[in-house]
């Protein structure tokens, strides 16, 4: 079976998702580019953000599928809901391609997920990552501290406070940034070797295994378990 993952992401969930499916036992082995598609192999592409991927890129994407019959089996695509509810993101998605391709046409899967608020929400659901110790209220995290407990509360039901103007996904990644700061952990889109780690990643699915908390993470978790191979 071979797959194309197309990611709204393209900087830090694009560096990291390859890792994590290994630690997923993903099977199928990356390649460059559609063409060099054979036997249990995937294709991983950014759309550049939101606004491409829904337009552009998706179209785009299909079309190359299309033009290569029999190669690819299931389209994945991974995007944030950021401002919207996660199922209406999946529907805008849905709708754009039902409006732009005839139903009969389309020779694959086209799987959609997700992140419910963004890629940084799925990181501040690691277990052990909130300090049990009492934050100095000097520390830049402290503001973030006292808000949430990410702990305890599913990141995925995090807003900011009142007075915070942010976007909500804009507010999770100034959160994880100065909790992974105060943790002494190194993050920036460009830069998230230290989230690509398993331990780190067995975190986030060991917290999915025993609370009800990142529905949206386990979604993807459990689609990747069944089409492992």
């Amino acid at each position: 079976m071979n797959f194309y993952f197309l990611l709204e992401d393209e900087k830090s969930f694009l560096k990291v998702l390859p890792s994590w499916l290994e630690y997923m036992n993903f099977k199928c082995k990356r390649v460059a580019d559609i063409q060099e598609v054979q036997e249990n192999n995937y294709v991983l592409q950014s759309g550049q953000g939101v606004t491409q991927l829904v337009t552009k890129a998706l179209f785009d994407t299909i079309d190359t599928i299309l033009l290569n019959p029999g190669k690819i089996d299931k389209l994945v695509i991974i995007l944030d809901a950021e401002e919207l509810e996660a199922e209406d993101r999946k529907q805008l998605v849905n709708e754009q391609i039902n409006n732009h391709y005839e139903a009969e046409k389309i020779n694959f899967d086209i799987m959609i997920f997700v992140c419910n608020r963004c890629f940084e929400t799925w990181l501040l659901g690691r277990r052990g990552l909130y300090p049990i110790e009492a934050v100095d209220k000097t520390s830049d995290f402290y503001q973030y501290y006292k808000h949430y407990n990410i702990e305890t509360s599913d990141p995925e039901g995090m807003i900011p406070p009142e007075d915070n103007e942010e976007t909500i996904a804009k507010y999770h990644f100034h959160y994880l940034h100065e909790l992974l700061r105060y943790k002494r952990i190194r993050y920036s889109k460009n830069n998230p070797k230290n989230v690509a780690t398993e331990d780190y990643f067995k975190g986030i699915a060991g917290r999915i295994a025993v609370t009800e908390h990142l529905k949206s993470f386990k979604v993807f978790y459990d689609f990747v378990s069944c089409v492992r191979g």
